[in-house]
């Protein structure tokens, strides 16, 4: 992680999952990438290009409050994914794999801010069980169990408090599935539970302090989404995190910078489109407002997301 003597951690997502994100101490977490329609139609091979823009001028402490007034900033990140659906069963389900690498530009306005240049992020790989054609209370449901695995393989300099890599290993289980009450209206949710390591080289800024390790964290995405006209949705969707535990400090942090190790906490809800076309193309677009956070940013989160079956 980093953090600099008064000042605070970004972590760009990754699936992200995913993520960009502007964080304290958690690594990149998948925070509003995968909504409506959470699941592949069928068997086969899948690119998913995200282009995601995050803001915020707005830094929580424990308690809610506002600190490091006047600093802000923008996020633009590529995110890059291949999955791969496999007609080889499972358990019930078909067994599939999917990659990620994402890339990201970052701009900072204010004092504190440092950022790597360097543009590459962590990336991972995913085995998973997908379902398909079950049901639930009757009514069509698709679902995927998949452990994820985040690698420290991206740009990461402890001279720098911002970085597009993360420095430390990170596992995150997920469940994740789409319920139709109706063959106009669904629900999606993806659940995750990460672990993490420890980060042995923190920023240089934090004197006295040998390693971090980010808690546990709990975070969901959801959606309710509609079928307005034929192949075009509306939803209403979000996310949710919650970190389970504080962050494991080996050192003592400076009084300005105390509150780093405690649990962050932030909501979002916001609205979107998805268009699915007959073909092999599907478009959408989502725009998410942060609210509740505690011990990191809050801001605003805008995802165009392109979905292409070969």
């Amino acid at each position: 992680m980093r953090t600099r003597c008064v000042a605070y951690m970004l972590i760009l997502a990754l699936v992200i999952p995913a993520s960009a994100v502007l964080a304290y101490n958690q690594p990149p977490l998948n925070l509003g990438f995968t909504n409506v329609l959470d699941q592949p139609p069928g068997p086969g091979l899948y690119f998913f290009e995200y282009i995601q823009a995050y803001e915020a001028s707005k830094f929580k402490d424990n308690d809610g409050n506002e600190i490091f007034p006047g600093e802000k900033i923008s996020v633009l990140t590529s995110f890059n994914q291949l999955v791969w659906v496999s007609p080889h069963m499972a358990l019930g389900g078909h067994l599939g794999i999917e990659g990620v690498l994402p890339v990201a530009s970052i701009n900072t306005n204010g004092a504190f801010l440092s950022s790597n240049p360097n543009v590459v992020g962590d990336p991972f790989i995913g085995p998973f069980i997908q379902w398909f054609g079950h049901k639930l209370f009757g009514r069509p449901y698709l679902h995927r169990l998949e452990l994820q695995i985040i690698a420290p393989l991206g740009s990461y300099s402890e001279n720098y408090n911002i970085n597009t890599g993360s420095n430390i290993w990170t596992i995150e289980p997920y469940y994740s599935f789409t319920l139709f009450f109706t063959p106009k209206f669904s629900t999606s949710w993806r659940i995750h539970y990460a672990f993490h390591t420890k980060n042995d080289d923190p920023f240089v800024g934090l004197v006295g302090v040998n390693s971090i390790k980010p808690g546990q964290v709990f975070h969901f995405n959801y959606s309710f989404a509609y079928e307005v006209v034929k192949d075009l949705r509306i939803a209403l969707a979000g996310y949710y995190l919650k970190q389970m535990e504080e962050d494991d400090v080996d050192g003592t942090l400076p009084p300005p910078l105390s509150f780093f190790n405690k649990e962050e906490q932030v909501f979002a809800m916001g609205y979107g489109l998805f268009w699915s076309p007959p073909g092999k193309l599907v478009i959408g677009l989502k725009t998410f407002f942060e609210s509740g956070a505690e011990n990191r940013a809050e801001g605003t989160r805008t995802t165009l997301r392109f979905i292409w079956k070969f």
